[in-house]
């Protein structure tokens, strides 16, 4: 099904930033599915990965988010899989995103197809999760966030480490029942929350302080991040952690509306905030790609098939 005029944006978040073979597997067998492969970002600092997949075709869309996410429930096991950023599951989280024409009730359609997919294991996708939704994907709407605190997401922010899935997080899923899939998490697998809202803009900006061990620094960075974030008071749209890095610590923000607050306000804040703790922000990037980009690549992709069609004797693939 060829989508009128608009594109679906799907970013799969594995919990694997180091193995760039593995990743590039699941990025191939996505591809491969028909979808555009738009962005692959891996972050070895926290281990774990980023696919973003697009296409103007829900159902071959559909198809690529399923090949990654049974790629990735066959090859990887959270019971020996560290990070100091937080995860859920091996498929952590998977998000819809509409661009162009398209609606987050169109978005909501395809988290709710793709959350059934993982809840059953059914065609191919692999072991049946537990699968949590959010934003248009409930009729509640729940907030990501919110979702995120009730399966005890955030519990290790402490310590700055997460090893396999802790007893905190398995006590919160055993307390808040799944959309869809089994009511009890395999600690191999984990858990997923799949859900669609409008494009999230993920900016991160690593912070140093010199002379400052790194339970002071985090102490400082955290914060920072409570005083940026829309929950403590801070920038509308915005939502803040403070994660250890490898070479400080970075205020992770996702922007949720920067027609709100855009990138530049989100710096600025940050840097004010960084020297008032005697704080450096040394360096900022974000993790995937804008809209507009995604929206030309998926056009590009959508011509050259046209024009493969058109050429004598060329057969394109299904």
């Amino acid at each position: 099904m060829r989508s009128r005029g608009g594109v679906l944006a799907v970013h799969v978040y594995v919990s694997e930033g180091r193995d760039r073979a593995l990743i590039s597997r699941l990025s191939s067998a996505g591809a491969a599915a028909g979808a555009a492969l738009t962005n692959e970002f891996l972050d070895v600092a926290y281990h774990r990965a980023g696919l973003t997949l697009a296409s103007t075709n829900v159902c071959h869309l559909e198809a690529s988010v399923k090949a990654v996410c049974c790629e990735a429930l066959r090859s990887l096991d959270l019971r020996t899989h560290t990070a100091s950023h937080p995860r859920v599951g091996v498929v952590d989280h998977i998000a819809c995103n509409p661009l162009g024409t398209m609606t987050c009730e169109d978005a909501g359609n395809l988290a709710r197809r793709l959350g059934g997919h993982l809840g059953s294991g059914d065609a191919g996708t692999g072991p049946a999760i537990p699968v949590y939704f959010y934003g248009a994907a409930r009729e509640d709407g729940r907030a990501l966030a919110e979702l995120r605190r009730s399966l005890g997401y955030f519990g290790g922010a402490a310590r700055g480490e997460w090893t396999g899935l802790s007893e905190q997080m398995a006590v919160a899923m055993r307390n808040l029942a799944p959309d869809v899939g089994p009511s009890e998490v395999d600690p191999q697998y984990g858990a997923a929350v799949v859900g669609a809202v409008p494009w999230v803009t993920n900016y991160n900006l690593l912070l140093a302080g010199n002379g400052l061990d790194q339970a002071e620094l985090m102490l400082r960075c955290r914060r920072i991040a409570r005083l940026t974030g829309a929950r403590g008071g801070g920038l509308a749209a915005v939502e803040t952690m403070a994660l250890p890095h490898e070479q400080g610590v970075e205020v992770a923000c996702n922007l949720l509306d920067t027609s709100i607050t855009p990138p530049v306000q989100v710096r600025a804040c940050v840097v004010e905030l960084a020297e008032a703790e005697g704080l450096l922000v040394m360096s900022d990037y974000f993790t995937n790609k804008q809209p507009e980009e995604v929206l030309a690549m998926v056009q590009a992709e959508d011509d050259m098939l046209l024009a493969r069609q058109n050429v004598p004797g060329c057969v394109p693939p299904e």
